[in-house]
C-alpha cells in the first residue's frame, strides 16, 4: 500500500511510486508527466516563486533530498512534491498546489493561521476577502485542506499555512500548502488532489 513513505533515495524509483498515488488520486488514465528538481535547481515547470514558498513554509527544517513538479489535469494545475530524508529511505513532506484563476484580484489575500476554536478567514484585499468569507463552505475547505500538521512515516510533519490568491496576468494564481494525510490506519495517505480542484472551482466562482 502506497503510504508516500519509501525505502528509497533514487529519484527515478521514489518518482515512479509517487507518480502512481497522484494519478490515481485525479483518475488519470495515463501517466502524470513531472519532472524532478534536485537541490536548489529551478525548473521551468513550476518557476522559482513556488520553490521558494515551499522553502520558507519549512521553517529552516528543509532536510529535501528533491522535488517532484508535476503537471495536473482536468483543472491546469500543478503540485510539487517534496520528498525528504528518513533514514536510508524517504517520505513525502509539503505538497504545494497551484492553479490560475480566470477571475483577476486587486491585490493579494490569504487564510488567516489557524484558531484554537472556529475556522479561519481570509485577509487582505477588502473586495476579494468580502466574497471569499461569505462563503462559509468554502472557508471550511479551505481550512481543511491547508493543514499546517500531519503524520507521514511515523513522523509528525508541520508546515506554516499557506492558503492564498495572489494577482497573475490579468487573472489570478491559487496556492495552497498542505501534507500527505493518513488514511487506513496509516498504512495508506491521501494528497487530496480532488479536495484542491474543488476549492479552486470555489474560489473562482466566488471571486
Amino acid at each position: 500500500m502506497n503510504n508516500l513513505a519509501y525505502t528509497s533515495q533514487d529519484a527515478a524509483t521514489v518518482g515512479a511510486k509517487v507518480e502512481e498515488k497522484v494519478r490515481e488520486e485525479i483518475g488519470a488514465t495515463a501517466p502524470v508527466p513531472f519532472e524532478v528538481e534536485m537541490g536548489e535547481a529551478r525548473t521551468a515547470t513550476v518557476g522559482s516563486v513556488i520553490s521558494d514558498i515551499g522553502s520558507a513554509l519549512l521553517g529552516g527544517s528543509d532536510t529535501t533530498l528533491f522535488r517532484l513538479n508535476f503537471d495536473l489535469a482536468p483543472r491546469p494545475a500543478k503540485l510539487q512534491v517534496s520528498m525528504s530524508r528518513q533514514g536510508v529511505g524517504s517520505h513525502a513532506g509539503l505538497l504545494l498546489y497551484s492553479a490560475r484563476l480566470s477571475k483577476p484580484i486587486a491585490a493579494e489575500v490569504a487564510l488567516e493561521d489557524p484558531k484554537f476554536f472556529g475556522k479561519s478567514k481570509f485577509a487582505g484585499d477588502a473586495t476579494a476577502t468580502a466574497r471569499l468569507n461569505a462563503n462559509s463552505d468554502l472557508i471550511k475547505r479551505a481550512n481543511d485542506l491547508a493543514r499546517v500538521e500531519s503524520q507521514s512515516g511515523g513522523l509528525t510533519l508541520k508546515i506554516k499555512r499557506c492558503c492564498k490568491i495572489v494577482p497573475d496576468e490579468g487573472g489570478s494564481l491559487l496556492i495552497v500548502a498542505t501534507l500527505p494525510r493518513p488514511i487506513k490506519m496509516g498504512f495508506g495517505a491521501a494528497i487530496d488532489a480532488k479536495d484542491f480542484f474543488d476549492l479552486a472551482a470555489m474560489v473562482e466562482a466566488a471571486l
